[in-house]
């Protein structure tokens, strides 16, 4: 007996509701999974650290914003000492929002089930750091598209399910391509499985500056210039490719216009579009259109509410969909939280203390240190970034 397909047209494919995709750091990384790549010793970790130190504050990765939310960073190539040393050098006052790890189970041995145990005992958590994926791989040296594709879709798989990005650290071959993505270790699997990829690289080693290569299917493809400073070592923003600066978007320039002469508005795409060209908010060489202007306004609703103070809600009614445009002004401005992933219950299931705080939202003194052991025989260590 043959099986039917499940198909849907295209009329009612897009009279469906989703949710807007969530950004960890807007325009950079979106939920999912992702590669940073680069050569040994280039400056992956330095970067992943700082990386995930921002998104625990809240603060700006370059000239991105983050969503301010709960990291882990699973370095399995450092010591305790070394990641103290580290943190250290980047910040004076260590965050209670980063927890690190530096042993883990691999991807057969249970690593899955002691990211979904550490995912709903901290639900604020919104990136995961994993240093290096080779010390997470089943240990088959055998590097087929097979093989690498079912691996990476394993971790893509829990990325997908709690809506949070994982960032794997990976390295290049040696043999230079003028694709840098061409030079991703291993085979094409492993590219064609991730969301994002970038590849840092440096003309030469001796150079302090270097470009992050970046691609995927949620974010433009560009090139960040960066240039490696060493009091403190963190990567520093110097431009994008051949431009010396980046302009906002048409939509943003448009609802800051628009929004600068009222405190809120309520109405369709085509109600907001209208008023747009009325107010000549707009040019024809924006590209905006009616039908585009609520997937556009959906692609920046980090950066509208975090560094334009421009809240949007979508809904919608028996008659029609709606957008509320809201200025955040004094208590009304989000603190940039990420809302929890799991259900009020959901600590009882594995049998966490009431008292035990999220990483982000608590007010309970944090463990110093919290097992998170698989029922494999690996042990997963966290410990508080200020011990």
């Amino acid at each position: 007996m043959s099986k039917t397909l499940s198909v849907i047209d295209g009329a009612s494919l897009l009279a469906l509701d989703f949710e807007p995709p969530r950004f960890i750091v807007a325009k950079l990384i979106p939920a999912g999974l992702h590669l940073l790549a680069g050569s040994p010793k280039i400056g992956k970790s330095w970067l992943a650290l700082w990386l995930c130190n921002q998104v625990s504050l809240g603060g700006k990765v370059w000239e991105f914003d983050t969503q301010k939310s709960g990291t882990l960073y699973i370095s399995l190539e450092d010591t305790i000492d070394r990641l103290h040393l580290r943190l250290s050098r980047i910040t004076e006052h260590g965050s209670k929002d980063i927890l690190f790890a530096t042993t883990a189970d691999n991807l057969t041995s249970g690593l899955i089930e002691q990211l979904e145990t550490f995912i709903k005992k901290y639900p604020d958590t919104g990136l995961i750091v994993i240093d290096t994926f080779q010390r997470i791989r089943d240990g088959d040296n055998e590097s087929t598209y097979a093989n690498d594709y079912r691996e990476v879709v394993k971790v893509k798989s829990l990325a997908d399910k709690f809506k949070i990005a994982v960032l794997l650290i990976h390295h290049l071959r040696k043999a230079h391509d003028s694709d840098p993505f061409n030079m991703v270790s291993g085979s094409t699997g492993i590219i064609g499985a991730v969301d994002s990829i970038y590849v840092l690289e440096k003309a030469k080693r001796i150079e302090n500056g270097a470009i992050l290569h970046v691609t995927g299917r949620d974010i433009e493809d560009m090139q960040i210039k960066l240039e490696f400073e060493c009091d403190p070592p963190v990567w520093k923003f110097t431009g994008y490719g051949s431009k010396a600066t980046r302009k906002d978007d048409p939509i943003i320039t448009a609802l800051c216009a628009f929004m600068s002469e009222r405190a809120d508005y309520t109405g369709t795409a085509s109600e907001i579009y209208s008023a747009f060209c009325d107010g000549k908010f707009i040019n024809n060489d924006s590209g905006i259109t009616a039908n585009n202007l609520t997937r556009r306004i959906k692609e920046y609703l980090l950066t509208l509410e975090k560094s334009h103070n421009i809240r949007v809600v979508f809904s919608r009614t028996n008659a029609a969909r709606l957008i509320t445009l809201s200025k955040m002004t004094g208590d009304s401005v989000s603190t940039g939280a990420v809302p929890s992933q799991g259900e009020s219950d959901s600590n009882h299931d594995i049998g966490v203390s009431d008292k035990l705080p999220s990483p982000v939202t608590g007010n309970e003194e944090m463990p110093k240190n919290e097992d998170f052991s698989s029922d494999g025989n690996g042990e997963q260590e966290v410990i508080n970034a200020e011990s």
